[in-house]
């Protein structure tokens, strides 16, 4: 029906396919035009924080995993080790407050945000009463613009559903030159030993927002600016977190890439947990609930792979309506299935650590 209503007479549009190149010009114009003060009043503050505390609590817990702050039960002792972070696009203070709980006595948290509304939220009241240093503390300040801090005063940096907006241009500046502001700046007022940073953010979704961040990043002094995909709600829905880190040795391989996401080219949560281990860096601190269901979803995608290639082996039919298996897949299925054949005998955890490595080599 849609059809036949772009061909009727008066339409502007002739087919379905120049009618969805429009609305992604729409879509475009209205990202580079964004202006988050004047779009969150109010009303749209309380709604989008009403809509998406959940979500956001967890991307922020595993944007802290990430920077090497542990999240999960039973409390760690931090007492010997003090340090402040910068919350960017803190918007009404949910990411703000999870890092102020995990730590309340020995993190201290700036949030800064463009939206003044945001910042106006009442969730801000319940920020500020939490114990630890700096509670409530925020700014209004423009990402996209030269942070306004002293050199070296943070240990860490995360955000979350806040930076993908630098990759597109406005009205004045290229996309580079607003990535640029950021990436320079933060390095700048990042301590020469802090932590690894987790920028959660949509850029798989922007073929070039992804390879902008990284150029830019390392142009900027960055040794390591890399994509972690996360299942971060144990769901199949994907999460992308760029993970930046200010001072690498020139020694240290590249993290591994994981063969789940080998669509977007890019590490898991996991393949980085082991890689910074023996990078020596600050550990990547998964809790233990979502490392356990991470390690069965690699298993199931193990143990698939290796049905799928039997099975077009025996009767050339694809499992489950699958697309052929690329030469590299049907690689990396036979040595997961002589890998499962040897481990036939071993403990699960020996087998599962075997299934783990290879998905990562």
């Amino acid at each position: 029906m849609l059809e036949e209503a772009l061909a009727a007479p008066g339409s502007h549009y002739r087919s379905q396919g120049e009618l969805r190149q429009q609305i992604e010009a729409w879509k475009e114009t209205d990202r580079a035009n964004f202006d988050a003060d004047r779009y969150y009043d109010s009303w749209r503050a309380a709604g989008y924080t009403e809509h998406n505390r959940g979500s956001q609590e967890t991307l922020a817990r595993r944007a802290l995993q990430l920077c090497s702050i542990p999240t999960g039960e039973p409390p760690v002792d931090h007492t010997k080790e003090c340090l402040l972070a910068v919350d960017l696009g803190c918007g009404s203070g949910l990411s703000t407050a999870v890092a102020g709980g995990v730590r309340a006595a020995t993190l201290g948290t700036i949030g800064i945000d463009l939206s003044s509304e945001m910042l106006r939220s009442p969730e801000w009241e319940e920020v500020s009463s939490q114990p630890s240093p700096l509670s409530g503390e925020r700014l209004r300040c423009d990402l996209s613009q030269p942070l306004p801090f002293r050199a070296g005063v943070f240990d860490l940096c995360f955000s979350v559903s806040a930076v993908h907006y630098l990759a597109q241009a406005s009205a004045t500046r290229t996309a580079e030159e607003r990535i640029g502001a950021l990436t320079r700046s933060l390095r700048g007022v990042l301590a020469p030993s802090s932590k690894p940073c987790a920028l959660q953010a949509y850029l798989t979704r922007d073929s070039n927002a992804l390879q902008l961040f990284r150029d830019v990043a390392l142009k900027d002094g960055w040794n390591l600016c890399d994509l972690v995909v996360d299942q971060s709600h144990g769901r199949p829905a994907e999460r992308d977190f760029l993970y930046l880190v200010r001072s690498l040795s020139e020694t240290t391989r590249k993290p591994p890439r994981c063969a789940l996401y080998a669509h977007a080219h890019a590490s898991c949560a996991l393949a980085m947990e082991a890689w910074a281990k023996t990078s020596g860096l600050p550990p990547v601190c998964l809790d233990g609930g979502h490392r356990a269901w991470l390690v069965r979803e690699h298993d199931r995608f193990a143990k698939r792979l290796v049905r799928l290639r039997k099975r077009c082996q025996t009767d050339g039919a694809q499992l489950d309506h699958a697309q052929p298996l690329d030469a590299q897949s049907q690689l990396l299925a036979e040595k997961l299935e002589g890998a499962i054949a040897e481990c036939e005998n071993v403990d699960e955890e020996a087998r599962l650590s075997t299934v783990l490595g290879l998905l990562h080599a």
